[in-house]
């Protein structure tokens, strides 16, 4: 799997300066924690750099992963300090649209190289069978309506889920620029989700139903190096809002907690 992300990468640099025409952007992510669509993944120090290439004709592509930074036993991946635990793949196409509004169009691979074997003893024979898990952790399909030349650069992303869930779930959120000096700059960004049944089910273990699942708010202090290299550090905080969800969590103890900070250092070199 570590060739497989070298070679990726390697692909994407080579794929960006051949075209020409790619714009691609390189982000490197020192986490206090792993937290995703108002999940906890890991309570704990994450690495999670990202490469993304904006081609020609409204084509682009991301590579996304995550690293654990510790053995930590309540992680997705317990104990994987070190190794890669998640790669997501995206493809997606944003249309020629005029005006202040954008449309994008995406698909996202997942594997997660580092999902347990399961072991199966079935009551007629009592054979111990080994199953190995599958890197292959299914696929989601998306829409994005963004409008960043309006206030507050509303967004709203609508995800179709076709693993285990099989369902939907959505984010809106805002967001507001200031800048503080010519190199020094704040991004502000409040998120909502919402999700499916069986979505909340799958993710959250709760039989709440349809429901507003969480809220977050996130600050992030950007400093401007050169025209390339921006420096960051951001901070956010997470709750989770539906009060089903939130007892479900509690009582099954699926996640550490409801409401939950973190942050962390970026690095971002724009090519």
């Amino acid at each position: 799997m570590r060739k497989l992300v070298l070679l990726s990468i390697i692909g994407l640099y080579a794929g960006a300066w051949v075209a020409g025409a790619a714009d691609a952007n390189l982000e490197l992510n020192i986490l206090s924690a792993y937290v995703n669509y108002g999940q906890v993944g890991n309570d704990e120090a994450v690495f999670q750099p990202s490469f993304d290439v904006a081609g020609p004709y409204g084509f682009g592509f991301n590579l996304w992963a995550n690293m654990d930074l510790t053995d930590n036993a309540r992680s997705w991946w317990p104990n994987t300090a070190g190794e890669w635990s998640e790669l997501n793949l995206e493809l997606n196409w944003t249309a020629p649209l005029e005006g202040p509004v954008s449309l994008t169009l995406g698909g996202v691979y997942f594997a997660y190289p580092q999902q347990a074997s399961e072991v199966l003893i079935p009551e007629d024979s009592g054979e111990v069978i080994v199953q190995p898990h599958p890197a292959d952790g299914g696929y989601e399909v998306y829409i994005l309506v963004e409008a960043e030349d309006v206030l507050l650069s509303p967004r709203a992303q609508f995800y179709h889920d076709l693993g285990n869930a099989d369902d939907w779930h959505a984010e809106l959120a805002i967001g507001h620029t200031i800048e503080l000096t010519a190199a020094l700059s704040l991004d502000l960004t409040a998120i909502l989700g919402m999700a499916g049944k069986y979505y909340v089910e799958d993710n959250f273990g709760s039989d709440a139903g349809d429901a507003i699942t969480h809220a977050q708010f996130e600050a992030t202090l950007n400093y401007a190096l050169n025209e390339k290299i921006t420096l960051g550090l951001t901070g956010a905080f997470m709750t989770i809002l539906d009060s089903d969800i939130r007892d479900d969590v509690k009582e099954s103890d699926i996640y550490p907690d409801v409401d939950f900070f973190f942050g962390g250092l970026t690095i971002g070199y724009t090519f």
